[in-house]
């Protein structure tokens, strides 16, 4: 999957010129957390979010205590460029939604904006527009059942479950696998199109292979 069939493309951008009272109201108004900020050019220079926005009212705050219109005048002479994050962490229209995953969480963000080749804002993707995705992927919400099986770490142990569950006329609507605690052996996850998952069960243990079930963990 690839981050440019997910991502939001009318995305609500911020002037460094702009003020943080007006980066405030477009957050709120269009239900975000995060700007964009781009220059004249169309091109990215920063990016600004809620936190931004408090941390630059929070010494204010410490000192007095401000009132309601003194925080507000603070907001409006403010510019954006002021606060802003200059070092952004950005996706590419070309990077998978497993590249956007990595940098999120190696550099802590809930958020990316996507560029393209001249370094302009093409659209944003967010950590709830990947988690969708994968619930899509992975027939979270259709009418199916998950078999959780595990297989010697060697070529074939798919193949043969694949073909065992094609034996009951039986679509796999999703496959994920993972390590597993014993070493040389793998989990296969499956979700498939079917209610009736005991006989399958039971074909599949017949074929001398574990199927992993919640009872089978205790803390």
């Amino acid at each position: 999957m690839f981050v440019v069939r997910r991502m939001q493309r009318n995305v609500v951008t911020i002037s460094p010129s702009n003020s943080l009272y007006e980066g405030r109201e477009r957050m709120r108004g269009h239900n975000v957390h995060q700007l964009p900020v781009t220059g004249e050019n169309g091109k990215l220079v920063g990016i600004l979010s809620k936190h931004d926005i408090r941390e630059a009212t929070l010494p204010v705050a410490l000192l007095h205590g401000p009132t309601v219109k003194e925080a507000e005048d603070l907001l409006r002479e403010t510019p954006v460029e002021k606060v802003m994050t200059r070092k952004v962490v950005t996706s590419t229209l070309m990077d998978t939604l497993e590249d956007a995953i990595i940098l999120m969480h190696d550099f802590r963000v809930n958020a990316l904006p996507v560029l393209d080749e001249q370094g302009k804002v093409a659209g944003i993707i967010s950590r709830s527009d990947i988690l969708q995705a994968f619930v899509e992927a992975l027939g979270v919400g259709e009418i199916s059942s998950r078999l959780e099986v595990v297989v010697p770490d060697r070529p074939g142990g798919l193949a043969t479950i694949v073909s065992i569950i094609k034996g009951f006329n039986v679509n796999i609507t999703s496959v994920l696998t993972t390590g597993h605690a014993e070493e040389g052996k793998r989990a296969i996850f499956f979700r498939i199109n079917t209610l009736n998952v005991v006989p399958i069960k039971m074909a599949i243990q017949e074929a001398g292979f574990e199927i992993l079930d919640p009872s089978n963990f205790h803390l």
